[in-house]
């Protein structure tokens, strides 16, 4: 069974929470970020992205430098501070547009328990990404955002947040992206215990969402093997409460083929319909993708899936690779084609129509949100998923509860 340790927090005050906490520093919208950074000059993104904002220098190690000042710099003005005792905290985010909530535990798994597949992933990293977020995490000396993590539903558990959400609240704001957090902090030694030995019950963790960020940590206690690297913050929530939508794929540089052209070659695998004009069709179960073009909007059903056993392949997304992406429009190598991206199917969609009618991208595909028992499942088998297979909610917020490396 996967560890779940209490650890001491470092964390903005109750008047400063709200003020220092962030969008996740993941959060792709570089210009939405700096708009924020120029607003309020006391965030946390000015430990993860001072770059964005100044220009002083292009080595990304100075600027983490400097993030790693700022956060010593707010522990001295007493606007951070770290706790006198280690604690779990209960983190509740409601999403006031969609009405979901989402509760769970914040504390500190144990990175040798990813390596001996005790907490699971799913996804390969870029080492791109990995570099930069391990030098996030070096040169700052803080992680400031949990990695996700899901683990199987357990009446116990849930027992333990109904009981702990009982109690005084230990942060309570208001986002402007509409969305409420709550923040419960335990430190009673009995509910401590109970905590730890409720997660003995469960098999595995598996990681929902912050791949490289885990990657990161795995590689900074390699490069610094000492046991205060060997422990780092994660989300868990239960399965059921982890929201799983899809991404939109995005095809440009191919050129558009007529509409005969196209049905000829996509026909011994698909059924092919015909859809609204200039509306993407949204799949509602399995086996459906939408495709829109300049010239038409379709909805596609795959026929048959008997030849297919292992379930990485039997995934939507591996599907549309296999069956539409290679060989209709020659992309072969998914996570380096620049002619494919993708985009969320939670954005909005306006953006992505406008290039297409506008020519600069040629298709937008969707396809059916994967589960959670398909992460699970691909987890377990030791295999990964095609790139950009699951968008999951929540998305958490960095600098609300962080882990300071001593």
């Amino acid at each position: 069974m996967p560890s779940f340790l209490p650890f001491r927090a470092l964390r903005p005050t109750k008047k400063k929470v709200s003020e220092f906490s962030a969008k996740t520093s993941d959060f792709k919208n570089q210009e939405e970020i700096v708009a924020d950074m120029l607003t309020n000059t006391q965030s946390y993104y000015y430990v993860t992205k001072r770059f964005l904002v100044y220009k002083d220098n292009e080595n990304i190690e100075y600027h983490f430098a400097h993030g790693a000042k700022y956060i010593n710099e707010k522990i001295k003005k007493g606007d951070l501070t770290i706790d006198s005792k280690p604690g779990f905290f209960v983190y509740r985010q409601t999403d006031f547009v969609s009405n979901k909530v989402f509760t769970g535990f914040i504390g500190l798994a144990d990175v040798e328990e990813v390596e001996n597949s005790l907490i699971k992933k799913h996804e390969h990293t870029k080492i791109q990404r990995e570099d930069y977020l391990y030098k996030q995490l070096f040169y700052t000396g803080v992680l400031g955002e949990p990695v996700l993590i899901g683990h199987e539903n357990d009446k116990k558990i849930d027992d333990l947040i109904a009981e702990i959400t009982k109690n005084d609240v230990e942060y309570n704001f208001n986002t402007i992206d509409n969305k409420n957090h709550k923040i419960w902090r335990v430190t009673d030694s009995e509910l401590l215990e109970k905590i730890y030995h409720s997660f003995q019950n469960i098999n595995a963790f598996y990681i929902a969402d912050g791949h490289h960020r885990c990657a990161s940590v795995i590689r900074n206690y390699k490069l610094n093997p000492n046991v205060n690297n060997r422990f780092f913050m994660i989300y868990l929530l239960s399965e059921n409460q982890l929201n799983i939508e899809s991404f939109h794929r995005i095809v440009s540089g191919t050129g558009t083929l007529n509409y005969d052209s196209f049905k000829n070659k996509i026909n011994d695998d698909f059924t092919v319909e015909s859809f609204d004009e200039n509306k993407l069709y949204i799949p509602q179960k399995h086996n459906e993708f939408g495709l829109l073009s300049r010239e038409y909007s379709l909805k596609l059903t795959f026929k048959s899936l008997k030849e297919i056993k292992n379930p990485e392949s039997k995934l939507d997304v591996s599907i549309l690779e296999k069956y539409l992406l290679k060989p209709v429009f020659e992309i072969n190598h998914p996570r380096t084609d620049k002619r494919l991206s993708f985009v969320a199917s939670t954005e909005d969609i306006e953006k992505s129509l406008n290039l297409l009618s506008h020519g600069s991208i040629d298709y937008i595909i969707s396809n059916y949100p994967v589960s959670f028992n398909e992460v699970k499942e691909i987890a377990d088998s030791n295999k990964v998923m095609p790139p950009k297979s699951t968008y999951i909610e929540p998305k958490l917020r960095g600098g609300l509860i962080i882990q300071k490396f001593y």
